[in-house]
């Protein structure tokens, strides 16, 4: 089953409100800080999670890091960062969005080991970052 943990730059609410729809299933969603500390580094909460996780965040800029890259396809985490399009959107829409993807984010967790992809605002295919 999917564990999902929502970066620090995404509200805990989206992380809990997706947990409450995906648990039935038998999933989990996470906001990052009920999960490790809130001064914890990118790199390091990559290190811990390891193989299976999903990772979504906002901060498109951190997809560009060498080193920040490095750890997601090392620990072989699917990480989805949301598009600049919807970025712009109230909480709700990404709230939305996210939901929208979720078969589609779970297929792409099963079809690659690691990866980093762009969360579409609309139905489009996910971007290989």
């Amino acid at each position: 089953m999917a564990k999902v943990l929502f970066d620090h730059n995404m509200p805990p609410s989206i992380a809990r409100a997706l947990n409450e729809l995906i648990r039935l299933d038998g999933h989990e969603a996470f906001p990052l800080r009920d999960k490790f500390p809130t001064n914890i580094s990118d790199i390091d909460y990559f290190n811990q999670l390891g193989i299976g996780w999903i990772v979504i965040s906002k901060d498109l800029q951190n997809s560009r890091k060498k080193a920040e890259r490095a750890a997601i396809l090392r620990n072989k985490v699917v990480a989805f960062y949301l598009s600049p399009a919807l970025l712009k959107k109230k909480i709700n829409e990404q709230a939305a969005a996210i939901i929208w993807h979720w078969d589609k984010i779970l297929v792409q967790r099963n079809a690659v080991e690691n990866g980093l992809f762009q969360l579409p605002e609309n139905k489009s295919k996910f971007r290989s970052l």
